[in-house]
């Protein structure tokens, strides 16, 4: 009979982490935490509210929709997003960090990111979303590519 592949790999596993002493636990302890803890992110509900009455998303459902809508935008990608909730599982704040293509004017580029993203968070919160003042866009360059055919670089 053959075992698969991940049942394998998780049977060695554990056959090493047995053959460990409790001194040598604490040493793996902190890398399979760490491990875990990227597999499995538990998501904070944010409440929003429509003509019906409240209703809770899923934290990593609105960051999910708030990075589609950032990523559509020219010259912009996201590279992260963090949502801060307050009293009542209510959003307070979002924080979006960008990725921008060589060349992109940061400042227009900006002010784009944030008004796509406060548009993303009204339609899916409705009434509940927070003010636009309280949507900030963090713009950092951490790769430059230059997507200019052949021939037109200066």
């Amino acid at each position: 009979m053959s075992i698969p592949d991940d049942a394998d790999a998780l049977t060695r596993a554990t056959r090493l982490l047995r053959e460990h002493t409790d001194a040598g636990w604490t040493v793996l302890s902190p890398s399979i935490l760490d491990r875990m803890m990227r597999v499995f992110r538990p998501s904070d509900p944010v409440r929003g509210r429509h003509a019906h009455g409240d209703y809770f998303v899923r934290c990593d459902v609105l960051t999910e929709q708030i990075r589609q809508a950032v990523d559509a935008v020219t010259g912009a990608r996201a590279a992260d997003i963090t949502c801060v909730t307050g009293d009542r599982e209510q959003l307070v704040e979002v924080t979006v960090e960008i990725a921008a293509s060589y060349g992109t004017h940061l400042p227009t580029l900006a002010a784009t990111v944030h008004d796509v993203t406060h548009r993303a968070v009204i339609d899916i919160l409705g009434d509940l979303a927070p003010a636009a003042t309280a949507v900030h866009s963090h713009v950092h360059v951490y790769d430059i590519r230059d997507d200019r055919p052949a021939g037109t670089a200066q």
